[in-house]
């Protein structure tokens, strides 16, 4: 799929392989040490990113994650990478250790992300996420709405393609 953005992650949130276009898009997430490929804790402990969102898309979004990563934890409870991101997740964001509390359980499916990309501009995308019955792969496949001024900036993502990826921030 090169002609669009797609990031696969397991069932911790860590990035498993993500396409050029998705580099292009977000920034390099594989990079550096293995907690920050961790997309759940780039996000709770502030580490920059290109996705902007309102204070109550924050919030969907850590509920959502969260609840997700407690299914996980319950599929895979003597998974030692998994129990040590939760143990320092809760250690390291008051946010995420609330939401723990809660002890919400779900799967996290879909969502819209904007993403502000310093050549091309902003960019609202629905994020889709897909997932293989038995597997905890899965992979987000970032689209825009057909004939959109989005769609019209990642069709000039694509031209442009990695020159420009660099950085998350």
């Amino acid at each position: 799929m090169t002609d669009t953005p797609v990031l696969v992650l397991d069932a911790a949130w860590q990035v498993v392989a993500a396409n050029p276009l998705l580099i292009a898009l977000l920034g390099e997430l594989s990079a550096g040490p293995a907690r920050d490929q961790n997309l759940l804790w780039r996000h709770f402990t502030g580490v920059p990113s290109r996705v902007v969102a309102t204070a109550g898309q924050d919030a969907a979004f850590e509920s959502a994650a969260t609840a997700d990563l407690r299914a996980a934890a319950g599929r895979h409870p003597d998974d030692p990478l998994l129990r040590g991101l939760i143990a320092d997740l809760r250690r390291a964001s008051p946010r995420f250790e609330s939401l723990w509390q809660e002890r919400a359980v779900t799967r996290h499916a879909s969502s819209r992300k904007t993403i502000l990309h310093p050549q091309v501009g902003p960019l609202t995308l629905d994020c889709d996420v897909l997932t293989v019955e038995g597997s905890d792969l899965r992979a987000v496949l970032y689209t825009a709405v057909p004939g959109s001024s989005d769609d019209d900036a990642l069709a000039l993502l694509r031209t442009i393609g990695t020159q420009f990826s660099g950085s998350a921030s």
